[in-house]
């Protein structure tokens, strides 16, 4: 899952792999037009062969194998074949195999790399088979499906949900005095609560909140507040915006940093979460993946809760996906549509609860997972996605561009300076500015 959550994804390269890999994803068509046939079978009645490759672990892939025998036993005239792959430099491989015309009837993506493919026409347009499928594509938690498109195309279906808010301990509340976060708590308790959670005992920094923090997040203060977002769309934005609302955000979290009270942007937040299960890291921004690892391996008196990003009025959030997409070489996609359809919800059924990461982007499917944490005695963690996925607001989590690798560095070198006050908030237009003529110039 946490490939789908990595910051500031570079464009990925296509290299060609090599010939015994290439060959195990063998029979496909060299053509993008191959007709489907309208069932299972090809033209002559034989059974169909669907392959797969994931970048899950071995363990991870029996149970989603396991899982497929029962689409199998629904569907005879249908083959699921995993083809393994190893998880190093997975997406240098998949694009290797795109180049090729080897690759396989579906494998797994995150945004950035559908996007990237989708751009370089590498991909199948599954709108068609979408639109004769409403019903399906309406059990998505809303505008999911958005960023799986491109140019007006389904190039991809969304699995699991990467969500991101607070992490906290418990007992850090309780001896600082404070009420515990909850759904709609405000910036105003969440600067509070950093304030009071934070210390210098024994002439060590203690924070109240750990961070890492780029202007994704302070965009969500923005927009909560009234304001524009930094990026005005999640998909390929048109402008980036430095408003008075967002400026108004930048100043609460540089006081936060420089009185101490969150880390700098330059602290080494690597081992933060071995910290927290010692029980000495208050509050932490994580992505919701951590809850499975806390119950299965934190301290059983580690008292810890979650809870979504703090408000100023309205909700906001930001949320990614990873999921599924197929090459244009496909030669049975009614065969494909039917093994997607059925990974996006009948196996993740039947592997969340096992395996609780994330939730997933078909909603009744998620409901598996909300289960699972219900189970283990954290139902706050579900409850706090759920309202998360239910925002009637989104933002981007990142750029997702084809851009991208221009833009970023600009950030780089203001951002920094400007948190940690060696650079005047003013910097911020000046960052604004060059990242808009990249967009500008990319048009």
């Amino acid at each position: 899952m946490k490939k789908g959550a990595r910051k500031w994804t570079a464009g990925m390269i296509a290299l060609m792999l090599c010939s015994s890999l290439l060959a195990a994803c063998g029979g496909k068509s060299d053509t993008a037009d191959s007709p489907g046939t309208g069932e299972g079978t090809d033209s002559k009645g034989k059974q169909v062969e669907v392959t797969m490759i994931t970048w899950e672990s071995a363990e991870m892939n029996d149970k989603i194998m396991a899982a497929m025998k029962s689409f199998e036993q629904e569907n005879p005239d249908i083959k699921v074949k995993l083809i393994p792959t190893p998880l190093d430099n997975y997406g240098v491989k998949i694009n290797g195999m795109l180049t090729a015309k080897k690759a396989p009837d579906i494998f797994m993506t995150g945004n950035d790399m559908l996007l990237d493919n989708a751009s370089k026409g590498l991909l199948y347009d599954w709108t068609p088979m979408a639109e004769q499928d409403k019903e399906f594509m309406d059990g998505f938690y809303k505008g999911v499906v958005d960023s799986w498109q491109f140019d007006g195309k389904l190039v991809g279906l969304p699995g699991l949900l990467n969500t991101y808010g607070i992490f906290y301990n418990k007992k850090a509340f309780k001896d600082a005095g404070l009420t515990e976060p909850k759904i709609g708590w405000t910036y105003d308790e969440f600067f509070a609560d950093m304030e009071k959670l934070s210390s210098k005992e024994g002439g060590v920094d203690q924070f109240g909140y750990y961070a890492p923090l780029d202007p994704f997040y302070v965009s969500l203060y923005s927009v909560s507040a009234g304001g524009a977002p930094f990026a005005d769309a999640i998909i390929s934005p048109s402008k980036v915006e430095i408003s008075d609302k967002f400026v108004e955000g930048v100043e609460k979290y540089k006081n936060a940093i420089a009185s101490g009270h969150m880390n700098p942007p330059t602290f080494d937040l690597s081992n933060v979460m071995s910290s927290f299960k010692q029980g000495k890291v208050p509050m932490t921004l994580q992505g919701q993946w951590v809850a499975d690892d806390l119950i299965r391996t934190a301290p059983k008196d580690l008292e810890w809760g979650f809870v979504p990003m703090p408000v100023v009025n309205g909700q906001t959030e930001i949320y990614d996906a990873v999921g599924w997409c197929s090459p244009t070489t496909i030669e049975h996609p009614e065969a494909v549509w039917k093994v997607l359809k059925y990974l996006d919800s009948k196996m993740y059924e039947e592997v969340l609860p096992k395996t609780p990461v994330a939730p997933a982007a078909y909603q009744a499917s998620s409901a598996a997972y909300f289960d699972a944490l219900k189970a283990a005695g954290h139902p706050e963690v579900g409850e706090g996605i759920d309202h998360i996925l239910k925002s009637p607001s989104t933002q981007p989590v990142r750029f997702l561009a084809t851009w991208t690798g221009k833009a970023n560095p600009f950030i780089e070198a203001s951002w920094k300076n400007v948190l940690m006050g060696k650079a005047p908030t003013t910097e911020l237009n000046t960052m604004a500015d060059k990242i808009n003529k990249v967009i500008s110039e990319a048009k």
